[in-house]
């Protein structure tokens, strides 16, 4: 325990030395140097680098090796900028930080809220999905709502705490998403937004099998449970770097639950195939904005 709690303590101390440094600079030019250290990462972690090539490779067969190389470097350099910037913006105060953000089909929002209880949004590891938090909480404050987005706590409690306290400024209420669903079902019939990120690997006991790119991935049904259940849509969402120390939010017309004359696992399945439909469009868009280095299928 004291082991444990010495190890926290300074992987804290090098965080806060690492943030002074990093605030030093204007938020719009920490992309470089966050790209330089996403071309370093590449270099250094080989087995992540084999991964990403592998999965690319999956995806996208029709890709000669050198077009799948070059998507995997471009993934490294825009996850290197992307943990750069996301550490950067909380330190810009609402006004500024939302100042940053094009903003389009928000009407589908106030459509999935014509009632007085909340609505599910998704999105997937794709992008800037973190920062899109922000405009989206202070649209739900506007609107008199809660904000809430479903996170794995990090390892380190006082870093956890310190990101948690930075998004709190916004809005951002983070629900643990161990044993999420009841809680999530509470923001919900209190009539707040719940986002949550649904392109993840979970183990067998806790998904299920849906097809992701045409081959089967363990998946969280959570989403879609919650959906049929409650009769509330699901709201897909997608934001992407607009420029230097930009971005640009795009909100997707509703995904509403599916017919009721399905069965209870074949609706959960193809609601969430739907979800994940809607993430696999803008990974063949963009590639190089999806997570590579995730194993995915296994």
């Amino acid at each position: 325990m004291k082991d444990a709690h010495l190890q926290h303590a300074v992987e804290f101390a090098a965080y806060r030395l690492f943030v002074r440094w990093l605030h030093r600079r204007r938020h719009e030019d920490v992309a470089a140097p966050g790209r330089r250290l996403g071309r370093l990462a590449y270099r250094l972690l080989r087995s992540k680098r084999r991964l990403a090539e592998r999965n690319v490779a999956r995806v996208f067969p029709e890709l000669d090796g050198a077009a799948g190389q070059r998507i995997v470097e471009l993934c490294f350099e825009h996850f290197g900028a992307y943990f750069l910037e996301v550490v950067s913006a909380g330190r810009l105060d609402r006004g500024e930080l939302l100042s940053r953000f094009e903003l389009s089909g928000l009407e589908h929002l106030e459509h999935a809220l014509s009632g007085p209880r909340g609505c599910f949004l998704t999105t997937g590891h794709f992008g800037t999905w973190e920062l899109a938090m922000f405009p989206l909480a202070d649209w739900a404050t506007r609107h008199g709502r809660s904000f809430h987005a479903v996170a794995r706590p990090l390892d380190n409690p006082r870093i956890d705490a310190d990101l948690r306290a930075s998004r709190g400024r916004y809005g951002v209420e983070i629900i643990d998403k161990a044993g999420a669903a009841h809680r999530m079902l509470n923001a919900y019939r209190r009539g707040g937004l719940v986002a949550i990120v649904i392109d993840q690997h979970v183990r067998e006991s806790a998904g299920i099998r849906v097809p992701f790119f045409g081959e089967p991935a363990w998946t969280s049904p959570v989403l879609a449970t919650l959906s049929l259940r409650t009769g509330a849509p699901v709201v897909p969402f997608t934001c992407l770097p607009a420029g230097p120390g930009r971005y640009r939010l795009v909100v997707h017309e509703a995904i509403e639950p599916a017919s009721s004359d399905l069965q209870e696992s074949e609706a959960e399945a193809e609601m969430t195939r739907l979800y994940l439909a809607a993430v696999e469009r803008d990974i063949r868009e963009q590639p190089e904005y999806w997570l590579w280095m995730h194993r995915r299928w296994r």
